[in-house]
């Protein structure tokens, strides 16, 4: 199973039972280094980050790119309202906290899957679990956020 990022490729290997990291160094070599289960989890999860900031960052080029008549259009034609952005703020928060009813490894698993989209296939392989254990648990922690909100 691999995840590319921009400039590496995490990969593990089920057989063996490995992680890997390829990237390619300064000189354009590629590489390839072996690394624990920690350090590649650690990689995953700092791949949200990661599309966040890229998020963001795309954000600001593409409005480099705007014409004046489409910066003045914007300015003057989509002005959100204080109420718009409480509501909006308010259901960040109730997401949040729909999250953290979650126990860890539902939040985990809801991360992974949903919020990451990996699959469930893979979030198996990568917690060493059936499939069916990750879809059990997806399936709770999916009916827990819902119940959250219908309260």
């Amino acid at each position: 199973m691999k995840y590319e990022v921009d400039s590496y490729i995490l990969e593990y290997i089920e057989d063996k039972n490995t992680y890997y990291i390829y990237f390619k160094d300064s000189v354009e070599k590629d590489c390839q280094i072996e690394i624990s289960k920690e350090i590649f989890d650690t990689y995953t999860k700092s791949k949200k980050a990661y599309v966040k900031i890229k998020n963001e960052t795309s954000r600001h080029l593409e409005q480099s790119t705007l014409t004046e008549e489409e910066l003045y259009h914007r300015a003057f034609n989509s002005i959100e309202s204080v109420e718009e952005l409480v509501i909006k703020n308010i259901d960040k928060e109730k997401i949040r906290q729909a999250l953290n009813s979650l126990t860890e490894t539902q939040h985990r698993r809801v991360d992974l899957h949903i919020i990451n989209g990996i699959t469930v296939r893979d979030v198996a392989k990568l917690e060493k679990v059936q499939k069916s254990q990750i879809q059990k648990s997806l399936q709770q922690g999916i009916k827990k956020i819902k119940n959250f909100f219908e309260e």
